[in-house]
């Protein structure tokens, strides 16, 4: 059977199955197709090791476990993927009042993983809609922020947040899942902006993916938004900025879904309680 024959046999099933499924339910567990586009709401956290390179504790290096937090990712329909010369576009179904990129092609991922997306393959891609994870920490308050919140408080060094999911067969789950979750770190130290970085999930049976736990694939450096600014204002390139700290290793599990609701507007609520 051809990939396009069993991309059209998912779509079919997914088709059958939303029949049967109360509004914001998608198919889930191994052998079940891809769901339609649509928005996931979850509990997600950060655990991280994180270096300060310069200044204030300068060479400190502290290990830390952060609370839970609501977090929103949106999704494209699935297609099939027919390789990187097609610049593949998708549309999200953003919500109301949302100013985060409607439409993306593959050239605007920031960072991809190398050989993620692979020609014959049922895929999605995302975007993160919005986080805003806060906690006391031994070094003092830290906050992260991306999507939505990111492009409200810092517009003029907002990066968003993309990422992929690509069937590990023809079609459909399980899959394997990355994101690039470009954020602003408010610590004591200042806020730093992190570089464009993968985190990936080698396998997922569900989205959200509840229970995986995304995985750096290398250390990342973090830039004072300070001195983001100040480079854009002399015209010179950010690449040529000394990192003000660092992510040495960091994982993103994912703790559970959203049952019910407009998971959009309960991480809005919740920023502003």
């Amino acid at each position: 059977m051809s990939s396009e024959e069993l991309h059209g046999l998912g779509s079919n099933l997914r088709a059958f199955l939303e029949g049967f499924l109360q509004p914001g339910e998608v198919p889930s567990g191994p052998g079940a197709p891809f769901p339609p586009a649509g928005i996931n709401g979850f509990l997600s956290h950060f655990v991280f090791t994180l270096r300060v390179e310069r200044g204030d504790g300068e060479g400190q290096v502290v290990n830390l476990n952060l609370p839970s937090a609501l977090q929103s990712v949106v999704r494209s329909s699935p297609f099939v993927y027919r390789g990187r010369d097609q610049n593949h576009a998708v549309e999200f179904p953003l919500p109301e009042g949302s100013a985060l990129p409607r439409r993306l092609t593959e050239a605007e991922f920031l960072t991809v993983p190398p050989n993620f997306f692979e020609v014959g393959k049922e895929t999605i891609f995302m975007q993160i809609l919005n986080l805003d994870a806060r906690a006391e920490t031994s070094i003092g308050p830290i906050r992260i922020i991306l999507g939505e919140t990111f492009r409200r408080e810092y517009p003029d060094v907002f990066q968003p947040s993309f990422g992929g999911i690509v069937s590990l067969g023809a079609s459909g789950f399980p899959a394997k899942l990355f994101f690039s979750p470009n954020a602003v770190f408010e610590t004591r130290f200042g806020a730093i902006r992190t570089r464009p970085k993968a985190l990936v999930g080698a396998r997922v049976d569900s989205l959200p993916p509840v229970g995986s736990y995304p995985e750096l694939l290398e250390p990342v450096a973090l830039d004072s938004v300070e001195e983001l600014r100040a480079a854009a204002r002399a015209g010179r390139p950010s690449a040529e900025l000394a990192a003000a700290a660092s992510i040495q290793a960091l994982a993103h599990p994912i703790d559970a879904a959203l049952a019910s609701g407009d998971p959009y507007q309960a991480v809005e609520t919740s920023l502003r309680q």
